[in-house]
């Protein structure tokens, strides 16, 4: 198993390294700040935050359902984490139609609303770039990860409201 706590900086500096760019070259991070795992989320959107911070650049961040239907030509998205799916709905400027959701393999399955939903994606760096050139910047304090599953925390703070 790797672990990406150790591995994530050591492979950012080989890939800056071999591509003769200076971590001081950078001027913007774009983040996928999630849905996903809860380890790679942490690991991934701190890494950002630490990076632009001090580097003083600015910050982006996308979800990894847009990065989803970017690398699709279907703009319904459904992501597996073996146990549910995460879905959202885009319309062709990728704007959501409605809030995503986590649904369970077997509501998933059972869902029955005539909506097909693309299961599989490229990740297509050029068109993620090409679509947030234009998006606003995000303060590094405030990026947030998105859970697929919600921590137990996050569960009890619903439950007492």
């Amino acid at each position: 198993d790797r672990d990406l706590s150790k591995e994530a900086l050591f492979e950012i500096k080989n890939l800056l390294d071999s591509s003769s760019i200076s971590v001081h070259d950078l001027d913007e991070i774009i983040c996928v700040k999630g849905p996903g795992s809860f380890t790679g989320l942490r690991v991934g959107v701190t890494i950002a935050k630490t990076l632009a911070y001090t580097l003083n650049i600015s910050i982006k961040t996308i979800t990894s359902l847009e990065v989803a239907a970017l690398g699709s030509k279907c703009k319904n998205i459904a992501l597996s984490d073996g146990n549910g799916y995460y879905i959202a709905e885009y319309d062709e400027n990728l704007n959501p139609k409605k809030e995503y959701i986590y649904l369970n393999n077997e509501d998933y399955h059972n869902l029955n609303n005539g909506i097909l939903y693309n299961e599989t994606y490229t990740i297509d760096p050029e068109s993620i770039y090409n679509y947030m050139k234009n998006k606003k910047e995000t303060n590094a304090h405030g990026v947030n990860p998105i859970y697929i599953k919600k921590i137990g925390v996050e569960l009890d703070k619903k439950s007492n409201n």
